[in-house]
């Protein structure tokens, strides 16, 4: 079984020659790091649980191109069954990890996009792009390979296109074609899991049109390719690590994202991982695809997220000795109706998805942007009832040194106590994960609303399908109404 343990993980990715920058230092051992060590470690769960035979069947799938059984990650999916499972999963390792795996899940969108995109593209201009892509997958699934993915550019002005930036790098693109391969230049932002991955696949962020042609480039590249270079996020919560104790963190053991900004100074990518290289009038569907798995990926890691919302501040209302309070039960009521809205529109867009000319199965556009705003929209509202809940401690609780400091910390024990019955400490500890899950530690929020595309992304979207329905709606009412008489079916969407 092609399947890692985790200490494979950590050892195969400290080996790399990874060149990653963190707080203006050259980042020597990924696995020592303070702020680097936590995400691995919610990779590292991945790793763990992949390879228990109680999970076999959520988390693993039977690879027909490997014919062994692979990681759910890096599984094309084959039928509608493996998407609802992809949904499931996210939801399942938040509630264990309640950070992020990006460097493990974006895999499974730009994997399956790319398999999608690049059998079509085969199949219209007789190009090699899929048999290429094939041997890709296969190298990924037998070696269990985290695999981060990268489409956002960092895009300079935003209200011009990628051609027709002053410098022209603001865009991945293509700076030489030769005989063995390409070499591109650029960056990607905010990349989540790629410093801590054994491989990056780029995409194009936008669709191009034919002025496009040098950044209509897809392709796969070890994350220590050489002009590879890593900048680490900085989030004011990372900066704990290196000065704070594990009861400052809220989330103990796991990090969120281990992201980073990828600049590509000239590297060189040969021919047989490139997988798009000027086919600009394929960037839309692309784009399209990815986009659509990720926010199902998206959406489904933020249920996960808003349970644990939930489970956070039932414990801390327990702990100030309101737990019972009807107040109390009505905020965790509504935060569940929000989570469970959008699990429900993402499972729509499941049963609603189609499937491709390759066989791969994509989730329903309409149906999965709605789970997405919902999702986000979620969220910021849980994150209020939260804070509501919890009280102001979460935003000026003292230091696990404060606590520990021969003259204050047995006052601040006794001060800071809720319920006579429980410790101070475990009302310290799950006010810091608060303080995590809100966003007042961490970037789980910003990253809920921009990761898989803004908010404004998804409205696009949906407004464009309430346009093409609009009429129908409307004859419906002036039907209804005596207005008109009725002249068609007026089902479906």
């Amino acid at each position: 079984m092609s399947l890692k343990t985790k200490q494979e993980y950590f050892d195969t990715i400290k080996r790399l020659n990874t060149e990653i920058y963190a707080f203006g230092e050259r980042v020597r051992d990924v696995t020592e790091h303070p702020c680097l060590r936590p995400p691995m470690e919610s990779i590292g769960l991945v790793y763990e649980l992949s390879r228990m035979e109680e999970y076999e069947d959520l988390l693993t799938a039977y690879s027909p191109f490997t014919n062994e059984r692979v990681n759910r990650f890096v599984h094309i999916h084959q039928e509608q069954e493996d998407l609802r499972k992809r949904l499931m999963i996210s939801i399942f390792y938040v509630h264990k990890h309640g950070a992020c795996i990006g460097g493990r899940c974006v895999s499974s969108g730009a994997l399956n996009s790319l398999f999608a995109v690049t059998y079509e593209m085969d199949q219209e201009l007789d190009t090699e792009y899929h048999s290429r892509f094939l041997e890709y997958l296969k190298c990924v699934q037998e070696n269990d390979f985290t695999v981060a993915g990268a489409m956002m550019d960092v895009k300079g002005d935003r209200s011009l296109s990628p051609h027709q930036q002053r410098d022209p790098d603001m865009y991945l693109r293509v700076v030489e074609r030769g005989k063995d391969g390409i070499v591109v230049r650029g960056a990607k932002a905010s990349i989540s899991g790629a410093s801590i991955a054994h491989e990056i696949v780029i995409l194009p962020c936008t669709s191009m049109g034919s002025e496009g042609e040098a950044y209509a480039v897809s392709f796969a590249t070890p994350s220590d390719a050489p002009g590879l270079i890593h900048v680490a996020e900085a989030p004011v919560s990372n900066l704990g690590r290196f000065i704070g104790e594990e009861t400052d963190f809220g989330n103990v053991k796991y990090g969120v994202h281990g992201s980073a900004h990828v600049i590509f100074d000239d590297v060189f990518i040969p021919w047989e991982r490139v997988f798009m290289c000027g086919e600009y009038h394929f960037t839309a569907k692309l784009v399209d695809y990815f986009t659509r798995l990720q926010r199902l990926a998206t959406t489904s890691c933020k249920c996960g997220h808003r349970d644990l919302l939930i489970g956070a501040s039932a414990v801390i209302a327990d702990y100030n000795g309101v737990g019972d309070a009807r107040h109390i039960r009505e905020k965790l009521t509504d935060l569940y109706f929000q989570s469970e809205l959008s699990a429900g529109c993402a499972l729509a867009s499941v049963y609603n998805g189609e499937e491709t000319a390759s066989g791969v199965y994509l989730p329903d556009p309409f149906y999965i942007n709605i789970a997405k705003l919902q999702g986000v929209n979620a969220i910021w509202d849980g994150n209020y009832k939260m804070a509501d809940i919890a009280g102001g401690l979460v935003c000026t609780m003292p230091s696990s040194k404060d606590m520990r400091h021969e003259k204050i910390g047995k006052l601040l024990t006794r001060y800071l106590r809720g319920k006579a019955d429980v410790p101070t400490e475990y009302r310290i500890r799950i006010m810091r994960l608060i303080e995590y899950l809100s966003g007042q530690g961490s970037v789980i929020p910003i990253e809920s609303i921009h990761g898989a595309g803004s908010p404004q992304a998804q409205r696009i979207l949906i407004q464009g399908s309430l346009m093409k329905n609009m009429e129908r709606f409307k004859k419906a009412a002036k039907v209804l109404a005596g207005v008109e008489e009725q002249d068609g079916d007026t089902a479906g969407r």
